[in-house]
């Protein structure tokens, strides 16, 4: 594959989910007579990226943003209800399950709690080798499994003797280790990294995002990256991604997201944030009231209702993510009149 195709491409890609409830909830009356209306959640609402190949792009924002749901639909956990997901440039939103089993040597996911993602009746060398196995074809792939095996375990940092083990008995690191070593057992060249040191303490943590950016330089991967910690994704991302309400509002390169935020909402994520080494300070602001619910989205932007410096257009029309140079695109009214103060 061409270096210059992203390895991932996501074209506004929509996913929704009805849920249930009493019929008394879903009946709606209408001119015409009774109706059955589903609720729907809006959990994510027609996003656009790519991540090129060797890029780490983290996606952060508030709990309930619609983050992991984008991790996860893009692994195909969720069937999308619209877009395109591209790997090296394969659409693969509408793959069912046969069709999705070559994707999956190229694309692999670490999933936050590092627990519950591992099978407690399986030792940990049937854990890493389970999905090589569902690669393998010939007889004499099967026979290098093993020392595969051995070679993957040692590479993030466990020995041959930890391979006949269970996951109860390691700690929360080593067994994140593990998925990673799953992870990279089929060596994809995308992994979808889903919070995967929030459940670690910290000192652990920073062992796990340097042993993520190791494997990145020796194998050129590109991550995924979901969290919540400004901390963390300022010390592994080369792009961020900012969620509100299932919308991406801001995308910058790292270093351009914390010295010159454009957006309110990520402008109030960094004031709310600890300090932060390296960015220029930014004037803080604090939002008031809820996050609206993904059943009933406001009308126009989706920030609205908690920005400080929303007007009449706010509540008229949604913003488009648009680019205002240096690599960085805003979904906000406030940089797309250059005649209005800006904040």
């Amino acid at each position: 594959m061409s270096d210059a195709l992203p390895i991932l491409e996501v074209r506004d890609l929509k996913m929704h989910f009805d849920i249930g409830g009493g019929l008394l909830d879903r009946l709606k009356i209408s001119g015409s007579g009774v109706r059955i209306d589903k609720p729907v959640v809006h959990a994510v609402n027609g996003i656009s990226f790519s991540i090129r190949r060797g890029e780490i792009m983290a996606l952060v924002g508030e709990s309930g943003c619609g983050k992991s749901t984008v991790a996860k639909t893009i692994a195909r956990i969720h069937q999308p209800t619209q877009g395109e997901i591209r790997i090296d440039g394969e659409d693969i939103a509408s793959y069912g399950f046969a069709k999705m089993l070559p994707v999956r040597a190229r694309m692999q996911m670490i999933f936050q709690d590092p627990y519950a993602s591992l099978n407690p009746r399986q030792r940990v060398r049937d854990i890493v080798a389970e999905p090589l196995l569902q690669q393998t074809r010939t007889a004499e792939e099967r026979k290098a499994v093993p020392a595969r095996i051995e070679a993957l375990l040692a590479k993030v940092g466990l020995s041959v003797e930890h391979g006949g083990r269970y996951p109860h008995q390691f700690s929360g690191g080593q067994r994140q280790r593990i998925g990673i070593a799953r992870a990279l057992s089929v060596m994809p060249g995308l992994i979808i990294a889903d919070e995967p040191v929030s459940a670690l303490d910290v000192s652990i943590q920073a062992q796990i995002l340097n042993l993520m950016m190791d494997l990145r330089d020796e194998f050129g991967l590109a991550y995924l990256f979901i969290s919540h910690d400004l901390s963390v994704v300022h010390h592994i991302a080369d792009t961020i991604g900012v969620m509100y309400l299932g919308f991406l509002v801001e995308t910058a390169p790292r270093d351009v997201l914390f010295s010159h935020p454009r957006h309110p909402y990520t402008r109030a994520l960094l004031s709310a944030a600890p300090s932060i080494k390296e960015r220029r300070d930014v004037d803080e602001i604090t939002l008031n009231g809820e996050v609206p619910s993904a059943l009933t989205l406001p009308s126009g932007c989706c920030f609205r209702t908690r920005c400080p410096f929303a007007w009449e257009r706010c509540a008229q029309e949604r913003p488009r993510l648009a680019d205002v140079g240096g690599g960085q695109k805003v979904a906000c009214h406030l940089v797309e009149e250059p005649d209005r103060d800006r904040p």
